[in-house]
């Protein structure tokens, strides 16, 4: 969705994905499911610990988990609203 969505003039906001995305779309799919994939899998092992010993990192997971699926939420609503024009 990012690449479509800057096609069709957004930016990517994230610097350090920008500065890949410029590099190659291939590059930057690649980069973007290696860290979300060590993300997770970070989280998975560390659930059952305690975020500054107040949070279980379990409950930080679907918090993060709501903010992921908010983020996408909102890219489809900025693919349908201002890219309208486009077919996909």
């Amino acid at each position: 969705m990012t690449v479509t969505l800057m096609d069709g003039g957004a930016t990517e906001v994230n610097p350090f994905m920008a500065s890949v995305i410029y590099k190659s779309a291939a590059i930057f799919a690649a980069v973007k499911m290696l860290l979300t994939g060590a993300g997770v899998i970070l989280m998975v092992v560390l659930a059952h610990y305690r975020f500054m010993r107040l949070v279980r990192v379990g409950v930080v997971m679907y918090g993060l988990l709501l903010g992921y699926v908010a983020l996408l939420v909102y890219e489809f609503w900025m693919l349908r609203s201002h890219m309208a024009p486009f077919e996909f």
